[in-house]
């Protein structure tokens, strides 16, 4: 039911709300007391619909976590690279890495690209089905052998539906004393690794699928409103309302 929750709440949904006050406050102040309400309104539409706000709310979050580098990694040990799951479809006309979403295919990529890098290491997918059939996780291996890993060297998680689910299935499947690196989105990081801190293990991160980039052609200041930035501070606040409830 949190879960739900979580996933429905938007801005949308408080600045309906707030239409609704402003009506309200009409209806038992006056309509005189609108402007003082309304311009309030306004300002915060603005503030949330326009990219500056949303974009350095979410590049602050993003940036806690650095990129991976070998040279903080033990690669005398074995490494167990956990690729987590952001949705796929089971669609079996289609190429293993074409079932997978943009947000899943990218975790794989990267978690690949350290592998590669890695003389000892496992990939571990994980994410069950709400359909039955076929699991993400399943896909997501078969995605990886398509892409060159050994199969040998993939393990799968196939009962998760979410982060916490899948950072419980690694550690009852691997324990708490195995190296490790968590692969997931930028924004998405921070609450895995909270996560796996909160259950005794330490990972290192590998952020991917930035939402902010800050090349010399990326642009995040000020714009007219615009749903996209609407849509960006929606994803901001789902995040840290699930991060706080996680950490509970």
């Amino acid at each position: 039911m949190k879960d739900w929750l979580l996933e429905n709440i938007t801005l949308s949904n408080f600045l309906l709300l707030g239409v609704f006050f402003v009506i309200l406050v009409a209806y038992k102040k006056g309509v005189k007391t609108i402007p003082k309400v309304g311009w309030g309104l306004i300002l915060l539409i603005l503030l949330i619909t326009t990219r500056y706000l949303p974009a350095q709310l979410i590049a602050f979050e993003e940036a806690k976590v650095p990129q991976w580098n070998i040279k903080n990694c033990d690669t005398t040990q074995m490494q167990y690279i956990h690729v987590l799951g952001a949705g796929f479809s089971a669609d079996t006309l289609l190429a293993p890495t074409s079932q997978l979403n943009t947000t899943t295919l990218a975790r794989l990529v990267e978690a690949i690209r350290i592998a590669r890098q890695l003389p000892h290491y496992k990939i571990v997918t994980s994410g069950n089905t709400k359909y039955g059939g076929i699991t993400q996780a399943e896909v997501v291996k078969k995605a990886a052998i398509a892409l060159g890993i050994p199969k040998q060297n993939i393990l799968t998680l196939t009962t998760p539906s979410n982060t916490a689910e899948e950072v419980d299935a690694f550690i009852k499947k691997l324990g708490k004393n195995k190296k490790g690196i968590v692969v997931s989105d930028a924004l998405h990081l921070p609450r895995a690794l909270m996560l796996y801190q909160k259950a005794g293990i330490h990972m290192q991160g590998a952020p991917t699928n930035y939402n902010i980039k800050k090349g010399p052609h990326d642009y995040n200041g000020f714009t007219l409103p615009s749903y996209n930035s609407l849509s960006a501070m929606n994803t901001y606040l789902r995040e840290k309302l699930k991060y706080y409830k996680d950490s509970w």
